[in-house]
């Protein structure tokens, strides 16, 4: 509901920066700054709970494969971290602002086709926020 919440949220935003809107030019970048914040924090969220079934489940250890795997988990890093890291949601929210930021998998790579497929929404949605947020910015500056 969330992601259709900010989905819709996105329209309106664009619609509000090329058709016109009952808010000011900055008001409107205000808007878009803070429709990207709420994506990540969204996305976040989602990593979090999709990621092995969910923190429960992955305290307990993995009852699947994770759906995301971070470079910690990796046998190669042995000694560099835990031997059992378990991540948090600092994890996800690094996830999701890395996702957002640079429309591709940094740290952590998908390894399930939702996390993909969640990864792939993120991307879309923080690209036209940036691309709105862009467009505002121009029309301001061209008064």
């Amino acid at each position: 509901m969330l992601v259709i919440a900010n989905m819709v949220s996105l329209v309106l935003l664009v619609r509000g920066v090329f058709v016109g809107s009952q808010l000011s030019p900055p008001d409107l970048l205000l808007a878009a700054a803070a429709l990207w914040i709420v994506n990540v924090a969204v996305f976040a969220l989602i990593y979090w709970k999709l990621d092995g079934g969910g923190p429960e489940a992955r305290a307990d250890g993995y009852r699947d494969y994770p759906d995301l795997v971070f470079p910690q988990q990796q046998r190669d890093q042995q000694g560099l971290a835990p031997s059992d890291p378990k991540p948090t949601f600092p994890n996800y929210l690094c996830v999701s602002l890395t996702s957002a930021t640079a429309f591709s998998p940094t740290d952590a790579m998908p390894y399930s086709n939702r996390a993909k497929l969640g990864m792939g929404v993120e991307s879309i949605l923080s690209f036209v926020i940036v691309a709105t947020l862009v467009a505002g910015a121009i029309n301001i500056a061209r008064g």
